[in-house]
């Protein structure tokens, strides 16, 4: 059954590209012996032919406006975008500003904080050491005892 769908819908297709006269030699004797002997294919024809004369018979809206006058409105609506844009980023600059604004005035909140590095301290060469098995400073001995705990009254 979807086979036989599919031939119609290729030779609908090949009645339609019949009308309009761009079918090969071979094609056409295909359609126009299918109309000689087909009584379906002949009222499939006929009502093609009724809507394709409808379709050139329709009356077209004249122009709203000229092209010159849609060019302008196509490049305004560009110009109000770029601006849209532009704003947009005006208002990101803004908001960096205020926020950095009022981060400097709160007190006790160090909200930026810049980092100031010496030529000094990166002209150094420091070794990394690390220690596995002893300590780099001398512990005391007290440090290691267990603290004794105080008797409990009853």
């Amino acid at each position: 059954m979807n086979d036989m769908n599919t031939q119609k819908r290729d030779f609908f297709e090949l009645l339609s590209a019949y009308l309009d006269g761009e079918v090969t030699s071979t094609e056409k004797r295909q359609v126009e012996e299918r109309l000689n002997n087909d009584a379906e294919t002949q009222k499939l024809y006929a009502r093609l032919l009724a809507l394709r004369q409808n379709f050139q018979t329709l009356p077209v809206p004249p122009a709203s406006q000229n092209v010159e006058q849609t060019i302008q409105q196509v490049f305004g609506k560009i110009e109000k975008r770029r601006q849209y844009r532009s704003l947009k980023w005006a208002g990101a600059a803004v908001a960096a500003a205020v926020i950095a604004a009022v981060s400097s005035v709160i007190p006790g909140r160090q909200v930026l904080q810049m980092a100031n590095v010496s030529n000094q301290a990166i002209r150094t060469e420091e070794k990394l050491v690390v220690a596995l098995n002893t300590p780099l400073v001398e512990l005391p001995e007290s440090a290691f005892e267990p603290q004794k705990a105080a008797p409990h009254k009853q």
